[in-house]
């Protein structure tokens, strides 16, 4: 059997990550796969693992005896001797990209899971580029900004979302729960998120926002809140373990990325079959559909945000449409088969696993 390595730099519980360990329990029906962690120190995910059935056997932690870094990869690939490479995040891609080279792998893949990234980081996938088969994206978004700075064979797969629930309605509260679940980062923009939210409350006295999340980004969101005079109508949630869950008895959601690839979070809203307002940036235009499973507002345009929150927020019946639309296309568009066509299709293999022709770079848009 074939073998392939994942390699990436933590198995944390973040969007990337959680791709990285569905893609090695899909692969490893059809080849002998390992996951490769290069910085284990920043965390292991048990509950990651455990959800999507990866076998702790095929993950390999690059550690003291092993070697960190690049040389600890090369010493991991030259015992083990896997056919390709499909890395995840830059300073993977960037490892994984000399350390193939070095040890003769035959494809090298490297991951991008974002739209655009600072310049520093641009120079790292560049020089990977150069030294890799070619690059996956997860979205659609960032071929031309990547094109732009010289990157070569570009193929998007889109992320995948497993066992999506059936759709579900809710029933008219005496609340209506706004909420986001995001990295407490500047690309989340949660400044324009509390603006939003403000300028909705202040027409609406039953709506109420939850955030769910963690980040360096943590304490000046509390002070957004302060300032903002919601206190009492907004909660902040710390990186808690059931994070569906407080999803799930929620009524609408809200991202106000300044920019993205493919949303996880999204994707989570539309399983729990919740109505989505969103910036139109990234591949969000391809999560929804205007006015069938939510609305898309300019970034940083917290008027329109608060416009579309107050709509929804004053019909049960509009939010419930939406949702249950949302869980429909999520099913239709991301579900394993799509994923796993399109994987096994860049790898040379069909479901059945005959050999098929390799995926091409895509035209330009």
């Amino acid at each position: 059997m074939e073998k392939i390595a994942i390699v990436i730099n933590s198995l944390k519980k973040g969007g990337a990550e959680k791709q990285a360990v569905l893609l090695g329990r899909m692969l490893s029906g059809f080849y002998d796969v390992r996951i490769i962690v290069m910085r284990p120190e920043e965390g292991i995910s048990e509950e990651l693992i455990t959800l999507y059935g990866v076998k702790k056997s095929d993950i390999v932690e690059l550690n003291a005896t092993t070697g960190r870094g690049i040389r600890g990869l090369c010493h991991v690939l030259r015992r083990w001797r896997p056919k390709s490479l499909l890395c995840y995040l830059t300073y993977a891609n960037f490892a994984g990209a000399v350390a193939g080279r070095l040890c003769g792998v035959g494809n090298i893949y490297q991951g991008l899971r974002n739209a655009r990234m600072p310049l520093f980081k641009v120079l790292a996938e560049v020089i990977a580029n150069m030294l890799s088969t070619g690059a996956i994206l997860n979205n659609h978004a960032g071929l031309s900004f990547f094109r732009r700075h010289g990157l070569r064979n570009l193929t998007v797969i889109e992320n995948c979302y497993p066992s999506i629930r059936c759709h579900r309605k809710r029933e008219a509260g005496e609340r209506v729960t706004i909420v986001t679940a995001a990295r407490f980062v500047t690309q989340k923009d949660y400044r324009t998120a509390i603006e939003a939210f403000r300028i909705a409350a202040q027409k609406m006295p039953k709506l109420y926002y939850r955030i769910i999340g963690h980040g360096e980004g943590e304490v000046d969101l509390r002070q957004w809140i302060v300032e903002s005079g919601m206190e009492d109508r907004v909660e902040v949630i710390v990186n808690p373990v059931n994070v569906q869950k407080l999803i799930d008895e929620c009524d609408i959601y809200l991202s106000t990325s300044l920019w993205e690839g493919t949303s996880n979070s999204i994707m989570e809203a539309m399983d729990a079959s919740l109505p989505v307002v969103a910036t139109a940036v990234g591949d969000n235009d391809r999560l929804i559909e205007e006015g069938v499973n939510g609305m898309l507002i300019s970034p940083g345009d917290a008027i329109g945000i608060a416009e579309a929150l107050v709509t929804l927020a004053g019909s049960c019946e509009l939010r419930n449409d939406m949702g249950v639309c949302g869980n429909r296309m999520l099913e239709k568009r991301y579900g394993m088969d799509v994923f796993r066509k399109r994987y096994l299709g860049l790898l040379g293999q069909d479901v059945s696993g005959s050999r098929v022709q390799e995926v091409q770079d895509l035209p330009e848009e």
